[in-house]
């Protein structure tokens, strides 16, 4: 335990692999869950897809298209990846082949929100009006709107089996699911109550949702509210890691908060930054978390929120954070119009060839810190450590 202490205590600086500006504000950006693909969508009107590992940072593609592109998805293998832009239009490519560009359509409102499944066979997509398309992302047939709820799209989530999550701009969180070739209403919950933020675990057997007042929803899949969080200020931000039962929420008070998501949510850890959360991400081990502030700082921790590893100036406002299934990748989307690329397993290679100079530095402070800690251990009261425990780690964990 005092090694987890000392370590938080220090720095580093931050494994920027690359970055790419791409002339304009960049909005969106997601990473294959491999962490060898990114793609990436600009005011520049175009879609940028890079391999995540040339360190030059030069895309691999571009494709342009007709407006401002707001939001991108990509499957955890890089097979499928989709964009889509402010006029409307729907993008759907297949990035390792020449024509990497499939098909597309368009809407006849702005697409607010878009979702890809985790294999990258379902695509669904919300627009201002408040329809939702769903697409096959296999398939060549135009969609039509399958539902529409009011007020327009604010979020979406999409399940490997076809089920939808959904909020509507006037209020409630609305489900869907796929059944032979129809796309049926299921439930609705919280009409009334606006949910800015929606996450959802990968078969949609637990969703979780946000709002501007700072409230947290838990439901399961049926809709029945599990449990109810208050963090302080408007939720800003939301990220499941399903292996972990663990739930991420970043507010946009600068609260960034760590739950256990069982029968009820847990509150495991949570910190104060120094700023608007404007995006958080966790990777599927839960060992690393990524965080950017509205100032363009972007932090990231290790072993939950206990361990802070770097933080990073983007310069500008981050709209978009991406990470890897192990969180060792992490791309950002910054108004300054650069795509940011961290990667972790560079940065440990670095550190394996420091001088032993260096590293007895470093041991030494680990050393002080770990002894300026259990000095102040001993000072406190002897249920103190057990408090600590309690906060990183899930009661009854998943094996």
């Amino acid at each position: 335990m005092a090694i987890l202490v000392a370590l938080a205590l220090t720095t580093g600086p931050a494994p920027l692999t690359w970055s790419y500006n791409t002339g304009n504000y960049a909005w969106a950006v997601a990473v294959s869950d491999d962490g060898q693909y990114v793609i990436a969508g600009s005011d520049d009107a175009h879609v940028y897809f890079f391999d995540a590992h040339l360190a030059e940072g030069n895309p691999l593609w571009s494709y342009p298209t007709t407006g401002y592109v707001r939001h991108v998805a990509i499957a955890k293998d890089g097979s499928r990846a989709a964009a889509s832009d402010a006029n409307g239009r729907v993008f759907i490519f297949r990035p390792f082949v020449p024509s990497s560009f499939v098909w597309t359509f368009k809407t006849s409102y702005p697409i607010q929100a878009l979702a890809m499944s985790e294999d990258g066979r379902y695509l669904a997509a919300g627009d201002r009006s408040g329809a939702i398309y769903f697409i096959e992302t296999t398939l060549t047939d135009l969609p039509v709107p399958q539902h529409t709820i009011p007020g327009g799209v604010l979020a979406l989530s999409v399940s490997g089996s076809g089920m939808v999550s959904a909020t509507a701009g006037s209020g409630g969180l609305y489900f869907f699911s796929k059944t032979s070739s129809q796309f049926s209403y299921n439930w609705t919950f919280g009409v009334g109550t606006s949910f800015p933020e929606l996450a959802m675990t990968k078969e949609a057997g637990h969703i979780v949702a946000g709002t501007n007042n700072g409230s947290v929803y838990y439901m399961d899949g049926s809709g029945q509210l599990m449990d109810r969080q208050t963090v302080k200020g408007a939720v800003s931000a939301l990220s499941i890691s399903e292996t972990k039962d663990r739930v991420l929420v970043g507010s946009a008070s600068g609260n960034v908060t760590l739950y256990c998501m069982r029968d009820r949510l847990e509150k495991l850890e949570s910190l104060e930054a120094s700023g608007a959360v404007t995006s958080a991400v966790m990777s599927e081990n839960a060992e690393r978390i990524s965080v950017a502030q509205l100032d363009g700082g972007i932090s990231m921790f290790n072993q939950s929120l206990a361990v802070h590893m770097w933080t990073f100036n983007a310069g500008g406002i981050v709209h978009t954070l991406s990470t890897s299934h192990n969180g060792q990748v992490t791309a950002a989307a910054s108004d300054t119009g650069d795509i940011y690329l961290f990667d972790e397993g560079g940065s440990l290679g670095v550190t394996k060839t420091m001088s032993g100079g260096i590293l007895m530095v470093i041991v030494i402070s680990l050393v002080v810190a770990s002894v300026i800690w259990a000095r102040r251990q001993k000072s406190n009261e002897s249920g103190s450590q057990e408090r600590f425990l309690t906060h990183i780690t899930c009661r009854n964990p998943k094996v």
